[in-house]
């Protein structure tokens, strides 16, 4: 049963890595990582029956995530919410009972092996795929309506214009850039790089943000006075990116036109500033959820929030700041939880022996952290499933075993 349960663990953490938001497997209403997560809680529920146990703070974790659930799940059902929108969004945070199959599952230092491996060779494997798409297209070796026809339709993709594109799993692009960093071998920074073009190409400014912040605190935190500087510099560059990084892809918009219309031989009165994705109609939705959410606001609302299946008129369901949608729909006892998530996350990086791969378990969920900021990532299964890999991880990490 435990070899089972290991090689069960790697293809499920596999899946997690490559396969996005999980669509990509689908058929009909089911997917691969529905089947690997009914599988891991089946088997989670065999060795409870032959007598295993996980800790107890994991076990005080699971209650209090399953009483906030509770709540915000009675608030929605009694306020009238459409069962739908409701189910939607209990539905990603059920993952959270991945829990105990991870305790049972990572139990020595092979098996954390295993994992930084996996995420290190997600993030290669993801570059290296999405390198050959845009050859793809931009030789025209396969016209870009019918890839795009085909990824349209799966909901993982996400395009700018005609040039580039990201998909829900990038996310691991830039987990993986971090496990390199903190544990790469002989060719790391030739393989941090190539990741790390990756990353610009998808010309997503919550990545670049999220990688600048995780450094700017990994530097902050260092003892060495010259971690300082850095850390100063990171944050600095992270600033740049939220003041002046819609006017940066604007600009790079403007100047592809620019040449596009010099080798075509077409003029255009004013270069086109949203060919690589419309950045002020996405910082304007945002803009007006958080307006939306504000205005309604009650004393019950701060407290417990709205209740699932009750979201706002810009977003019905899922709203693009995690923080936001937890508030409104959870208020801050929901937000007491994700603090009291991160906290045990904190808690087990400090009992853990000084390494690369505490540093990588650590500042990969921090990253995970900073990037539900702008996008929604800590509640849903591909966040979630990192965040409580890194607690795992680290807790085994205090155990007198010998990692690089």
């Amino acid at each position: 049963m435990n070899r089972f349960t290991k090689v069960l663990f790697i293809v499920l953490l596999a899946e997690l890595a490559l396969g996005g938001g999980g669509r990509l497997t689908a058929i009909g209403p089911i997917s691969l990582r529905m089947i690997l997560f009914a599988l891991a809680l089946a088997t989670a529920a065999i060795h409870f029956i032959k007598g295993k146990r996980i800790a107890s703070d994991y076990a005080g974790l699971l209650l209090f995530f399953s009483i906030v659930a509770a709540v915000g799940l009675l608030l929605g059902i009694s306020s009238g919410a459409n069962r739908a929108f409701w189910w939607e969004d209990i539905k990603p945070l059920l993952y959270f009972l991945i829990l105990p199959f991870f305790s049972l599952a990572i139990t020595d230092a092979a098996t954390i092996e295993r994992t930084s491996i996996i995420l290190k060779a997600s993030g290669v494997i993801q570059a290296l795929a999405f390198f050959a798409l845009l050859l793809l297209i931009h030789l025209h070796v396969v016209p870009f309506l019918s890839l795009y026809r085909v990824f349209i339709r799966t909901e993982e993709f996400f395009f700018r214009g005609e040039l580039t594109f990201t998909y829900k799993g990038f996310i691991f692009l830039c987990i993986g850039f971090l496990f390199l960093h903190f544990t790469g071998g002989k060719y790391k920074f030739l393989l941090m790089g190539f990741v790390l073009i990756a990353i610009l190409l998808t010309v997503t400014r919550g990545f670049w943000l999220a990688l600048l912040g995780t450094y700017s605190i990994y530097y902050f935190i260092k003892s060495v006075s010259s971690s300082k500087v850095k850390a100063v510099l990171f944050a600095l560059c992270a600033l740049a990116v939220v003041i002046g990084g819609k006017a940066l892809v604007g600009k790079v918009s403007e100047t592809i036109d620019e040449v596009r219309a010099e080798n075509t031989g077409t003029q255009n009165s004013a270069p086109k500033a949203t060919l690589l994705g419309d950045r002020t109609y996405s910082d304007e939705g945002r803009f007006e959820q958080i307006k939306e959410v504000t205005e309604r606001i009650t004393f019950s609302s701060v407290l417990v929030g709205h209740g699932f299946g009750n979201g706002v008129p810009a977003r019905p369901v899922h709203m693009e700041v995690s923080y936001l949608e937890i508030f409104h729909k959870q208020g801050l006892l929901g937000l007491a939880f994700w603090a009291f998530l991160f906290w045990l996350l904190l808690k087990k990086y400090r009992s853990a022996p000084e390494s690369g791969l505490r540093n990588a378990l650590f500042f990969s969920a921090l990253f995970i952290f900073l990037q539900s900021l702008t996008n929604q990532y800590i509640n849903n299964p591909i966040g979630l499933s990192m965040i409580l890999l890194s607690i795992v991880c680290l807790d085994v990490l205090k155990k007198p075993i010998n990692l690089k």
